[in-house]
């Protein structure tokens, strides 16, 4: 509804200054380069967002589970070890070699590699929570386990949840981005990482008047998110005494 064309296909000349038909230019391929940012943010916001989501139902599961149950403590632990070692770019080409780029194998891997950190997060405030003398008590007067974790160790944890979610989100943002502009990206996806990989792809297009109105705008709009997801979560970390 917004973007005034569609951003797959030609609307004007080629690498054309902006006009008023086009107000940041068009590409080598005659598309509108504002249609390509807008198209872009639905794309990164809806990676970013399953990202979050699906992270941060992992970190919480797992670091439930490795501070109240002991016996899976230390493989839950371990897990997150080698998670954490795993470098993301590498794997992700093995990946799409394997299976092929998609935006599907984007997600999960950007999700199974953000949620180890936070897992340790919240096995900690859990651990601490278990000591806690109402939870003793609880214990001594006859408590299940089920209602230990319901009533006294899940409310702990749940004011820590919104920061991580606006950290994986400002996280995912910045890997899709990065990964698209090294050309691992899906065939025919339109991506702010992709249209920086196409503006610097032809060292020719560098001396063309419209070069910084191929680059500047999804560059722009980057930081622009990351910038807003940092200074959203430092207010949530402020008002809740909360350490993202």
């Amino acid at each position: 509804m917004l973007a005034p064309y569609d951003p797959r296909l030609p609307s004007g000349p080629p690498l054309a200054v902006p006009t008023a038909e086009h107000r940041l230019g068009t590409n080598d391929l005659g598309q509108d380069v504002l249609s390509h940012v807008i198209h872009g943010a639905r794309g990164a916001l809806i990676v970013a967002v399953v990202v979050a989501l699906i992270s941060t139902a992992l970190s919480w599961m797992v670091g439930l589970a490795a501070g109240f149950l002991r016996p899976v403590e230390a493989p839950l632990m371990a897990l997150c070890d080698l998670l954490l070692a795993l470098p993301s770019i590498p794997l992700y080409l093995l990946i799409a070699t394997l299976v092929g780029p998609s935006r599907r194998n984007l997600i999960l891997m950007l999700a199974l590699l953000s949620w180890p950190g936070f897992a340790r997060v919240v096995r900690s405030i859990v651990i601490q929570a278990r000591s806690a003398p109402h939870v003793e008590a609880a214990r001594c007067l006859g408590a299940t386990d089920a209602r230990i974790v319901y009533h006294h160790l899940l409310p702990s944890t749940l004011n820590v949840l919104p920061t991580k979610l606006i950290l994986t989100v400002r996280f995912a943002v910045f890997a899709e981005a990065t990964l698209a502009f090294l050309g691992l990206a899906q065939s025919g996806t339109v991506s702010w990482g992709t249209m920086l990989s196409q503006a610097f792809s032809d060292p020719l297009l560098f001396s063309r008047p419209v070069w910084p109105w191929l680059v500047l705008p999804p560059c722009l709009a980057i930081m622009a998110l990351i910038l807003a997801t940092t200074w959203l979560s430092s207010g949530l970390d402020s008002s809740q005494g909360v350490i993202g």
